[in-house]
């Protein structure tokens, strides 16, 4: 979300001339943004088109409600006609607000520029502040999708011995190793059997929100599913994606208008980054 303020006397904030605050702000943030350290700002530059210089600027950062710790910095000088970008784009989110988020709201960030007392520029930026268990979509956080990804959820072990006991019952040893055989067929028999284990819980399919791979939607954790037998189809790529990757195996999930579902790398291989876009 890049945005730029300009403020002057049309304004009623300030005598001082035109000065332009260019910053590129995430447009959402959730708990996992905090435990991945997704950057708040991108990038900000302080834009001077005017022929008059300035000196001894702060530029300040605050949020309404307090999710993020609030930060300054100083400038010494803004040269007439410059465009001056900030290196120092460190900005703290305050991890038990975000913690303590049972649902979404609105927030915003206010940038603001001053010089000897007077205001040169003001910015408002409007943000969604999510759940704790909440994702925000692909056009907001498809990074964090991974994060939602959870093998040591309590739940994942009774799955895990579901499938070591399929294994064994049908003649195949039961230890769950991954790719260390190196055999192709046998990362697919540990996929299948973990598979018919998500099927013995009988789950409900519950209906996702409309347009949730763009938008998002809440997550259920693997110890909900497994305690409510709910869960929508993003709900079940991951639960099951939890799984395959507690055995050793490398997942992917994968995401479609309208629908999620999980695949399995038959050999130990990765893709080369997190979001791969199908061309």
């Amino acid at each position: 979300m890049e945005t730029s303020s300009e403020t002057g006397d049309a304004a009623g904030i300030s005598a001082a001339p035109v000065i332009e605050v260019v910053a590129d702000i995430a447009a959402s943030f959730t708990y996992a943004s905090f435990q991945n350290a997704i950057p708040v700002i991108r990038s900000i530059a302080l834009n001077n088109p005017t022929q008059q210089g300035f000196e001894k600027c702060t530029l300040e950062l605050t949020s309404n409600p307090p999710f993020l710790r609030a930060k300054s910095w100083t400038i010494d000088r803004i040269v007439a006609g410059d465009r001056l970008p900030l290196s120092d784009r460190k900005i703290d989110l305050d991890a038990g607000y975000l913690a303590g988020l049972n649902e979404a709201e609105r927030g915003e960030i206010t940038l603001r520029l001053t010089s000897g007392g007077a205001v040169l520029a003001e910015q408002r930026v409007a943000v969604r502040l999510l759940a704790r268990d909440e994702w925000g979509g692909v056009v907001d956080m498809a990074q964090l999708l991974a994060a939602f990804v959870m093998p040591n959820d309590p739940a994942i072990a009774g799955l895990l011995r579901s499938a070591a006991e399929l294994l064994a019952a049908h003649g195949h040893p039961s230890s769950l190793d991954g790719y260390q055989s190196g055999n192709p067929q046998r990362a697919f028999m540990l996929a299948a059997a973990i598979y018919s284990a998500i099927a013995g819980l009988s789950l409900h399919y519950a209906e996702p929100p409309a347009s949730f791979e763009s938008r998002g939607q809440k997550i259920r954790r693997p110890s909900i599913i497994t305690a409510e037998k709910l869960a929508t189809c993003l709900d079940t790529s991951l639960l099951f994606a939890s799984a395959l990757e507690a055995t050793g195996l490398h997942p992917v999930v994968l995401m479609f208008q309208g629908h999620a579902a999980v695949g399995v790398w038959m050999t130990q291989r990765t893709l080369a980054n997190a979001i791969e876009l199908d061309a």
